[in-house]
Parts: structure tokens; sequence; C-alpha cells
């Protein structure tokens, strides 16, 4: 394949369970329809794309046989990813997209959740020491720290930085989250943007003393997908910032996001990094405890349908990219 090494690196192994050899199931230069097309049209509402950066470089998907892992082989290198994070994603895009997300319902979800792991960890709230990896705008972390848990959380940005600073949230480097342990340790759409997602995951285990979650884009029929229909010329996510609704298969393709989405997990690597991390999994399904409305008729229906979803989850078990974890 051809990358170019200025900007990028390449991953010869499977980046979760180290095998070798992995065979491709797609492969396309990223300045080439349909992968063009897919890139524009994702960073056209957010940011501006300087296809210099892409030339000599092909976008290629490797399946790992021993552990089902689909990864991107070339990564951006630390230059890349500033301009990546900064220019082709702007941040000011990013906080009014996070302004926009902060409403009563989303606000119900995310609390709802952090009380079901709060409840998981055993202990009052106030003696639970959360993890947050990946902070972000703080979604997550501002209503466990608002239950009453003591966050922490990792970041790299000034201006997040500041803002867990603002809620009452730690931010602690690498170093320091490898000398510490945690009840519960959350990480919410992260581990398919690291280029060493096994090496981080071991890192995460290690630490835990309650509940590892992982939550991440789901996998589904991706090579089955891609070997019918090849790549997506539009990314999906353009059409959800329109407010399309998306379907089944443009959630999968979600999974393969360019650049930013460099690993997509299936049932089968989360089982291999459990065994591998003396962990076990000990659930599959996005449990919330569901608040009912009685202030309207129409909210209580609401309410009902999201319990009658949620016991559908929960006797389906669907592989729906998440997973909680506990040390054996």
């Amino acid at each position: 394949m051809s990358f170019n090494v200025e900007h990028f690196h390449l991953r010869q192994r499977c980046p979760v369970c180290g095998a070798p050899d992995n065979p491709e199931i797609y492969r396309c230069a990223l300045t080439d329809d349909p992968v063009r097309g897919f890139i524009a049209s994702h960073y056209a509402p957010q940011g501006e794309v300087d296809w210099s950066w892409f030339e000599g470089t092909d976008f290629v998907l490797a399946e790992c046989a021993a552990c089902g892992l689909i990864y991107q082989r070339a990564v951006p290198g630390a230059e890349l990813l500033d301009v990546l994070y900064n220019r082709m994603i702007s941040p000011a895009f990013l906080e009014r997209v996070e302004r926009e997300r902060l409403t009563v319902d989303n606000f119900n979800q995310i609390a709802g959740e952090t009380a079901v792991l709060l409840r998981m960890a055993g202990k009052p709230p106030s003696e639970v020491r959360w993890l947050d990896y990946g902070f972000g705008h703080g979604r997550w972390a501002r209503v466990a720290r608002a239950m009453g848990a003591q966050v922490y959380a990792t970041e790299i940005g000034e201006a997040k930085k500041a803002a867990a600073a603002a809620l009452g949230v730690r931010i602690v480097s690498d170093a320091e989250v490898d000398a510490m342990r945690f009840d519960v340790v959350h990480t919410e759409q992260v581990l398919e943007h690291l280029a060493e997602p096994g090496r981080d995951f071991a890192r995460l285990a290690a630490v835990t003393e309650g509940v590892l979650k992982v939550a991440v884009p789901r996998h589904r029929n991706l090579r089955a997908l891609l070997a019918a229909k090849g790549m997506a010329p539009r990314s999906p996510i353009d059409r959800s910032l329109r407010g399309e609704a998306l379907s089944e298969e443009d959630d999968t393709y979600v999974a393969i996001q360019p650049l930013e989405h460099l690993n997509a997990f299936c049932a089968r690597t989360m089982e291999r990094l459990a065994a591998d991390n003396r962990m076990r999994i000990v659930s599959r399904v996005r449990l919330a405890a569901v608040p009912v409305d009685l202030t309207a008729a129409r909210r209580l229906a609401g309410s009902l349908a999201q319990l009658g979803k949620m016991a559908a989850k929960m006797i389906l078990r669907p592989d729906g990219g998440y997973y909680l974890f506990r040390p054996r």
C-alpha cells in the first residue's frame, strides 16, 4: 500500500492482539472517490479540508483473523492530528454542537446510565472514584460530579482542561492514571480513535477495581457490506447533522470513518480484550434508570416506551457496541 511517511504511521499488526499478516478487505486512495467524497462531505460542515495532507496515502482496511478487529492500516501522525481536530473539525463547531446536545432528554439519558454505573460500584456516590477517559466537553463527567462522585479525567486540549476545572473535575495525566485505582472507568466513543487500543485497554483494565465501560460504534456486518457495496460516497454524519435519520447501513459505515475511527470492534474483539486482561464482560446492553414523567400523557407514554425498549434490549442482547467489564 502507499502512504505518506511524513504524515502517517503504518500499523503492520493488529493493534488489539498483535496478530501479523492480516488480509486487506478494502483499499482506495484517500484522495480518490468514493473515499474522497466521504471525507469531503464529512468535514464540509465542520471546518476545512487541505487535501495535500492526504496525497500518496491509501485508505486500507484490514481484518484480524485472530480477534475480528477491522482497522485502518495508516493512522495520522501528531502533526496531522492537530490539523484534523483544530482545522478540519473547528473547535467553534464542536462547541455549538455540544451546547445543542445539552437538553433535558440528553441529561436524563446520561443521568440514568450514570446511576446504573454508580450502583454497580457498590459504594455511596461520594466514595466512588470515577475516571472519564477522554473528557471531551464533559457531558458525562459533569453528571457524575453532580451525583457526588470524585471525578478524574484525561484530556489534552487546554480549553477542555479549563472547562473540566470549572466543573470540579481533576484532569490527570496518563502517568498519574497508571498509579491510581478507580471504581468506574468510563470511555464513551474513545477506543475507536486510538492508534493502540489493545495497549490502552490493558492500561485501563489494570486500574479498574469496579466496572470498566466501553462504548464504540457498532461493527455489525461491516465486511459483508464493503464486499457488496464498497465504501459509502457520502458520510452518514453529514446526513445526521442535517437532521436526517440514519439507516442501519449508515450506522455501520460510521464505524470506519476515515482518519478518525481507526478501529471497528466486534463482540469477538471485546471477548479477546477481556481474556487477555483478566476481565469478564458482565453486560452488552446500555442500561439506564428511566425517569417516569407524569407531567403530561404524552411524556408518560414516552417514559413507558423507553422502559419497553430497554426491556427488549435486555431480552435480545444485541451487539450494540456497548460493553461493561469487571475484573475476574
